[in-house]
């Protein structure tokens, strides 16, 4: 299940607690018509003066029969009062796995908020750890890792109706210290990092762009979103369609519903993905 989702995830968290700013504890899990499966597990913490803790786990296991992958990743991070003209906060996070492609990323956040609109600014820097299969070359000749820095620049924009109505429109963008999109141009770099390692490394992102709609309706909250991710490696595009519904049960417990698709370009293979889960405030 895709991870690309996180910067409108974290939108609508605000948006849904602006009234009341508590803190909310939230566990969703879903999976794919390929057998892949992803748990999440978010916090987001009242504190002092009116800021926000963050804090997140995931799991994914891909689908694949012959080589199913299996990723973890850690988030924490720190935003000061959302409600606030200006916001401003830091994300550290850490993806991958293990002996194959890791991520290490520092990111900061600036959101500007107006009557009806929101900037919102994240600069990145990662690290990126390959994982060389060295038994399967000459050891002398073989390094156990290789290192990538990468630089990155997302930025959204939000537009909020007098009505029930929102709007989001997002772009990102990355930059590589050394020419990852060999990974997939030479064949001998088979014969140095794992299937695993190629297989994930294809997720790296060039360029994305991404649209949400968002319908208050009650308490509960409909939303669609549409994002186009470019593979740094592959150069492939993929899409991504996600319907997403949510609607309290309680005074303190919501319901969080998604469905939607993936699909590569020219509409190839389709994967159809759902998700449920349920978010306690306090």
């Amino acid at each position: 299940m895709p991870h690309l989702l996180g910067a409108v995830l974290i939108w609508v968290s605000v948006v849904a607690q602006a009234d009341g700013l508590s803190s909310v504890l939230s566990f969703e899990g879903g999976g794919d018509a390929q057998g892949s499966r992803d748990q999440y597990l978010d916090l987001d913490y009242a504190f002092v003066g009116y800021s926000r803790l963050l804090a997140s786990v995931a799991h994914n296991r891909s689908g694949s029969q012959n080589n199913p992958i299996t990723t973890r990743s850690v988030l924490l991070g720190f935003r000061t009062d959302p409600l606030e003209p200006l916001s401003i906060g830091m994300d550290l996070e850490s993806w991958g796995k293990k002996d194959s492609l890791e991520t290490d990323t520092l990111r900061m956040v600036m959101d500007v908020s107006l009557q009806h609109w929101q900037f919102s600014l994240r600069p990145q820097w990662r690290t990126l750890t390959f994982s060389t299969d060295c038994v399967r070359v000459i050891r002398r000749f073989c390094r156990p890792e290789e290192e990538v820095k990468s630089t990155g620049m997302a930025f959204d924009v939000s537009y909020y109706t007098d009505g029930p109505w929102s709007f989001s429109l997002g772009f990102a963008r990355h930059q590589y210290d050394r020419d990852v999109e060999l990974l997939a141009l030479e064949q001998r770099l088979e014969f140095v990092f794992s299937a695993a390692t190629l297989e994930l490394s294809s997720g790296l992102e060039d360029r994305r762009n991404s649209i949400a709609v968002f319908y208050f309706s009650g308490d509960a909250l409909w939303s669609f979103s549409w994002l186009k991710s470019i593979s740094r490696v592959t150069s492939e595009a993929s899409f991504v369609q996600t319907l997403r519904f949510s609607t309290d049960l309680s005074e303190q417990w919501r319901l969080r519903l998604r469905v939607g698709n993936q699909t590569l370009e020219n509409g190839r293979d389709p994967v159809v993905f759902a998700g449920a889960g349920l978010a306690y405030s306090w």
